[in-house]
């Protein structure tokens, strides 16, 4: 009777179990870390879900694909499927792969565009099957203040935008890109009109403070009427505004998840949570998708009395009295030896 026969190596594996394998290689993580990898070893954060996950550079996550060419077979597409164009000189090299290996363009799922560039709408038009993109809006060098027909690349990838159809979208902007500049407004607008083309959109993250203002509240009305919407993510306000209640209309939506930077959950008494009480239907959305921190008593040092005993009070009889007080003044006395009583014979 022949024994069956044990794989040897890693290449004689089932390829379906190689691309799961090679898939925690070379997929990379959600976002990656705008600082670098040493700033989190030197000063890690107290927070288990805070702390970003372990760096993973390109070079790490490209060096598998480079172990056999069964391995760059099955690899390659898997690489390709999450896209980070941090600049526009990113994009445009990854634009000439794209051009030159088409196939490659048909794997990518997934973009996270660090930067507005016309390189990175090009990107998005010559890949057809994108799924999730992630905006980082920033300020128009050319006039931060000025016209928005002068953008040319935000133009060009609310374009692009329009042409797609996406399940998943994530909007940041940069530590200067404030919501009253041109191009973040611009860009508000033309996301609020492309939703409108996206019937399968299924996730929103709102990856910054958002208020309630001309420029966001379009948007919220057209995520109130998407008609496949589940889930909508958020920083928490630092106070109050109607935009996620205005969201909260859609009947789709499953659940909101409201976050802090840097903390495991928010806090019920914040000023945004206790307003948000008083609309039942948010504040449901929000409990479901949302972690909070339990708020525990502060206690001092004030001795507390003890309540009263519920059992009748026993009066100690005179010879128990001399027993007792007999123990304290005779702390080596064998508490073996019978002590005399009074009243009773003594023995000699």
């Amino acid at each position: 009777m022949a024994s069956a026969q044990v794989p040897t190596s890693l290449s004689s594996f089932p390829e379906e179990l190689l691309a799961r394998i090679l898939a925690d290689c070379v997929t990379p993580p959600q976002v990656l870390p705008v600082r670098p990898p040493w700033h989190t070893q030197l000063f890690p954060c107290p927070s288990l879900l805070a702390r970003p996950p372990p760096y993973t550079s390109t070079r790490a996550r490209f060096s598998p694909l480079l172990v056999s060419r069964q391995f760059l077979r099955i690899g390659t597409p898997i690489y390709y499927q999450t896209l980070h164009l941090p600049t526009a000189t990113h994009a445009a090299r990854v634009l000439e792969t794209l051009v030159a290996q088409p196939v490659l363009a048909s794997a990518v799922r997934r973009v996270v565009l660090g930067c507005v560039s016309l390189e990175g709408a090009r990107v998005l038009r010559a890949c057809g099957m994108i799924e999730d993109v992630d905006i980082c809006m920033d300020v128009y060098e050319g006039n931060p203040q000025g016209d928005a027909v002068e953008d040319l690349d935000a133009q060009a990838l609310c374009d692009a935008l329009d042409r797609m159809d996406l399940k998943h979208l994530t909007i940041r902007r940069s530590s200067d890109a404030y919501l009253t500049l041109t191009r973040p407004k611009y860009l508000l607008e033309r996301i609020a009109k492309a939703v409108h083309g996206w019937p399968n959109l299924e996730s929103v993250h709102y990856a910054l403070k958002i208020g309630s203002t001309p420029a966001t509240r379009p948007l919220a009305e057209a995520l109130s009427h998407a008609p496949k919407l589940r889930s909508l993510k958020a920083q928490l306000p630092a106070i109050w505004n109607d935009l996620f209640l205005t969201i909260s209309q859609n009947p789709t939506l499953e659940q909101i998840a409201l976050y802090v930077e840097g903390v495991d959950g928010i806090l019920h008494t914040t000023m945004y949570m206790m307003e948000a009480k008083k609309h039942a239907h948010l504040s449901e959305l929000i409990k479901v998708g949302t972690s909070f921190i339990r708020t525990r008593a502060h206690t001092t040092a004030a001795a507390v009395s003890s309540p009263p005993s519920t059992r009748p009070s026993t009066p100690m009889s005179a010879s128990r009295v001399k027993e007792v007080a007999t123990e304290l003044m005779n702390p080596g006395l064998s508490q073996n030896e019978s002590l005399p009583v009074a009243g009773s014979s003594s023995g000699f």
